[in-house]
């Protein structure tokens, strides 16, 4: 061999001895990554579920928040239920007034002024509370002017409980539309609170002693009578 060929045969050596600890860190490299691999895909696999959950808990835990917010429980409707009886229409001359009237307001007509006037009487011995409509200044005697086709009224006055009797106003009755008379003992006079239906509150404002009881006046929804009341 020439020294050519020995130099030729040195070169080669040494040019392959260093291509060969690259390739090594090559192939060493490749299998790192390619071990790294699965545990990025199971933390993938396992993340998308869990984040689906999460999502679907928010959004129950939201609704239910929502929900919550918008049906607060019912309001306790106040007071007591309010029953009255029908009043009943009675000429003058069928009563035997047992007070003196008392007037507890004036309302307009269409061609007068009225003066509705309250007072107690008997019908065959029983008690009764009786309104009566007549113009304004007349006396309330048998033959006198009466307000529409309802007057005078009158109901029976119950022998015990905070509210004894009591008239919602009608067209064509002794006591105009938007106004009321309650009767109470006055032995236990007290405030008195009247409810409608939809908790809209009246309190009397005025009062008349009839007898041996106390009447109420007080304003009321027309078409909304009171239902509930409260004495204390």
């Amino acid at each position: 061999m020439t020294d050519l060929e020995r130099k030729l045969a040195e070169t080669l050596r040494e040019q392959a001895g260093e291509v060969t600890p690259n390739l090594d860190a090559a192939w060493a490299e490749q299998q790192r990554r390619q071990q790294r691999r699965p545990r990025r895909r199971r933390a993938a696999v396992w993340g998308a579920p869990l984040a689906a959950v999460l999502v679907v808990l928010t959004s129950v835990l939201l609704a239910t928040q929502v929900n919550t917010g918008q049906a607060p429980p019912p309001a306790a409707h106040p007071g007591e239920p309010l029953v009255l009886p029908k009043p009943e229409y009675l000429t003058l001359s069928a009563l035997q007034v047992t007070d003196t009237p008392a007037v507890i307001t004036t309302f307009a007509g269409q061609s007068n002024t009225w003066s509705t006037y309250v007072f107690t009487a008997t019908v065959a011995g029983a008690p009764r509370f009786c309104l009566a409509a007549v113009p304004r200044g007349d006396q309330l005697i048998p033959d006198a002017p009466q307000y529409g086709t309802k007057s005078p009224l009158c109901m029976p006055i119950a022998d015990r409980g905070d509210l004894l009797a009591g008239y919602v106003g009608e067209d064509g009755g002794p006591l105009p539309a938007g106004k009321a008379v309650y009767v109470v003992d006055p032995r236990r006079r007290a405030d008195l609170r009247l409810f409608d239906a939809a908790g809209n509150l009246s309190q009397p404002q005025s009062d008349a002693n009839v007898g041996d009881y106390l009447a109420y006046l007080t304003d009321v929804n027309p078409g909304s009578p009171p239902v509930r009341f409260e004495v204390s």
